[in-house]
């Protein structure tokens, strides 16, 4: 060992250090993400405008049909959404076309009030249609007639005519806004068929950088106004809205990890030359 030079004892340095540096870069980055310079995306920076654009007091429908497995990359540009509408004293009107929406659901609405300055009251600030089967012939039906789909009742029971927030809503054309979590379903298209077009209401979804291809072309139209596309589009939401959060702090772990495999490169060659210009063992 003792005649090795640097550079060649850097070469054999113990590939467990390497592999310790990189889960500390990645632990770090996720937990504690530091608010650095972040290019946000022409999709990202419109899916931030189409909410804050939307006026204070609005009722908005919303079809929350995020996954167990879709949550961790479409979590924040949902909560963030709501949570942006809800600072406007916009009123929200759910309903999902996924079974297991109806325990995220729950989950969501927590986050968002969680960073609110007060308390949202069910029935006023926002209300939940349930579950919404039988996919494109169901959200025809509810769209054209909610009390008549979900036989009057909410997903608790009440009656819709005792929520003021239902009060002279009663089809998909009375939103003027909508949001769609399709997840990763590639149901887009089938909102905006059964929903934007028919009704006239404006649209942003929210879902998997995957579905991105099925609704270029409707975004291109103005079919759609904005998407919020997979784990990118929540990290741009998080830098947009001051929330830092896991979605940003995954992007700058992935980030920081190829930076960190690059300066290994880098050095290894140079350490490589190094060495075997000076008479080293390296070839």
């Amino acid at each position: 060992m003792s005649g090795k030079s640097i550079w060649r004892r850097a070469l054999d340095l113990d590939h467990r250090w390497i592999a310790t540096g990189i889960f500390i870069i990645i632990t770090y980055m996720i937990l504690s993400p530091i608010a650095i310079p972040f290019p946000i995306s022409s999709y990202g920076q419109a899916y931030y405008d189409f909410v804050d654009n939307i006026p204070a007091g609005e009722t908005v429908g919303f079809m929350m049909g995020d996954t167990v497995s879709t949550k961790p990359q479409l979590k924040p540009s949902t909560t963030l959404a709501m949570w942006m509408m809800w600072e406007k004293d916009c009123k929200i009107v759910f309903w999902y076309d996924q079974a297991d929406s109806v325990i995220l659901l729950v989950e969501y609405i927590d986050s968002a009030e969680a960073m609110l300055d007060r308390d949202l009251v069910y029935g006023v600030d926002y209300a939940d249609m349930g579950y919404i089967a039988g996919v494109e012939t169901g959200q025809v039906a509810f769209l054209e007639n909610i009390r008549a789909t979900v036989g009057g009742m909410d997903v608790h029971g009440n009656s819709i005519d005792s929520l003021s927030i239902m009060e002279g809503v009663n089809s998909g054309g009375d939103f003027n806004y909508g949001f769609t979590n399709c997840a990763c379903q590639c149901t887009e298209p089938m909102y905006i068929r059964q929903w934007g077009m028919p009704y006239g209401t404006r649209l942003a979804s929210i879902n998997c950088a995957m579905d991105l291809p099925a609704i270029t072309l409707y975004l291109a139209t103005g079919q759609l106004d904005a998407t919020a596309n997979g784990l990118l589009a929540s990290a741009e939401m998080e830098f947009l809205t001051g929330k830092l959060g896991l979605a940003f702090g995954q992007t700058l772990a992935v980030s920081f990890a190829g930076l960190y495999f690059t300066i290994l490169v880098v050095l290894g060659n140079v350490f490589f030359f190094i060495d075997r210009s000076q008479g080293g063992g390296a070839q």
